[in-house]
């Protein structure tokens, strides 16, 4: 019997939550499903496809890319178009903005002619309603999705805070949405770092972030809010870790030697076992401006860290307030130093919630699996394919 064909297709597969959500669904669908994985090129792909199992097939669309090119991305189109009208898949399962938009008017287009049309489904990975772009830019983006909306039949969102926000925004009716967390790996370190292996002193307090070192990251106000620990605290002995490197490097270096604090800042640059170096951590901080879940935040709890989040989107999805973590208001380096100090100045609350919050990630869902860990993320996506291919209605979103 010809099991049913899932395409799915992502702009592009490079280091980071949505490209290993992918692969890990793709891998996972395998067994009950024809898979086909489209994506535009990248100079990262190669290692990512290595996790791929030869059952999936793998296409690479030329014209796929990030950047807005109207010549390319109608090429793009057209080529997707093409693909899916060949295959004719079940499902059309696209991911993140530019496949998002290609991939929806691709598989759309295939429709009209197609004798059994496939069921479009769309996991935006975040949305873009602030913390990216200027007002005028985020309002295009907003239109462009309530219209690409009308072409989606199923929504997948990390969170409930992403989810939430999208349907006001008028992004799909709530009932398109469904949450399923992405898959978080929480195997443990095979070597995790010591203080030491990165010249941090064993009696020094170390807080630390995962980021590309991007705006929409904001990582500049964590580095402020250690400025402002430093000139309230100065006999406290402190580093911050930030892991990951990108365009805002050499600002962020200078703004930390601008505020004084250039002894107290460790950069190291993009690190592929940024989960080993957490190791060194006495705190994560997650200070983004706009983030739709964050892997790194949940992999801190995992080790038993506590930590610091931003209250955009789906961070507070991921913590319990005052449980596993904190939460302050986004871009605000007073409110981030105050909830730092609070457990900088106490090791009781720091162990405290670092406990809870290794407990917390653990724990299972109503799959039997830890809630943010793949086993569950891949439960979800299977039961839902299942529930739109029947013709069920997928079980309510979770709000």
């Amino acid at each position: 019997m010809t099991k049913p064909l899932i395409i799915h297709i992502i702009t592009r597969l490079e280091p980071g939550g949505s490209s290993r959500n992918v692969i890990d669904s793709c891998a996972a669908q395998a067994a009950a499903y024809d898979v086909v994985l489209i994506s535009g090129p990248h100079k990262g792909s190669a290692e990512l496809l290595k996790l791929l199992p030869p059952e999936v097939n793998y296409i690479e669309a030329g014209n796929l890319q990030r950047e807005i090119r109207p010549l390319r991305d109608l090429r793009a189109l057209l080529e997707l178009r093409r693909e899916i009208a060949a295959l004719r898949p079940a499902i059309v399962h696209t991911h993140t903005s530019k496949a998002g938009a290609l991939g929806r008017l691709a598989a759309a287009l295939a429709n009209r002619r197609a004798a059994k049309p496939a069921v479009i489904i769309h996991t935006p990975h975040g949305h873009l309603l602030y913390g990216y772009y200027g007002p005028l830019k985020t309002w295009l983006f907003r239109l462009a999705e309530v219209f690409l909306s009308k072409f989606t039949d199923h929504f997948v969102a990390l969170t409930p805070g992403e989810m939430r926000e999208s349907a006001a925004a008028g992004i799909g009716k709530s009932g398109q949405w469904k949450v399923v967390h992405s898959g978080v790996d929480f195997r443990p370190p095979a070597v995790p770092a010591r203080k030491a292996d990165l010249g941090i002193a064993a009696d020094e307090v170390t807080v630390g972030t995962v980021a590309r070192l991007e705006p929409v990251k904001g990582v500049e106000y964590l580095i402020r809010a250690v400025a402002l620990l430093d000139a309230r605290l100065p006999a406290l002995r402190l580093k911050l870790l930030i892991i990951g490197g990108g365009e805002l490097e050499t600002k962020l270096r200078d703004l930390a030697g601008r505020l004084g604090i250039r002894d107290r800042v460790i950069f190291t640059g993009f690190r592929s076992d940024a989960a080993a170096l957490m190791a060194a951590l006495d705190i994560y901080v997650q200070p983004s401006l706009n983030e739709a879940m964050g892997r790194a935040p949940l992999e801190a709890q995992a080790q038993g860290l506590p930590v610091v989040v931003s209250r955009v989107c789906g961070l507070p999805d991921i913590i319990r307030e005052e449980e596993t973590g904190l939460a302050v208001a986004p871009g605000d380096a007073g409110a981030l130093a105050s909830a730092l100090e609070r457990l900088i100045l106490s090791p009781k609350l720091r162990a405290r919630l670092g406990a809870a919050a290794k407990a917390w990630a653990a724990a299972p869902d109503g799959t039997g699996f830890p809630r943010f860990g793949a086993e569950s993320m891949n439960a979800q996506l299977l039961a839902l394919y299942a529930a739109v291919l029947s013709g069920t209605p997928p079980a309510t979103a979770r709000r």
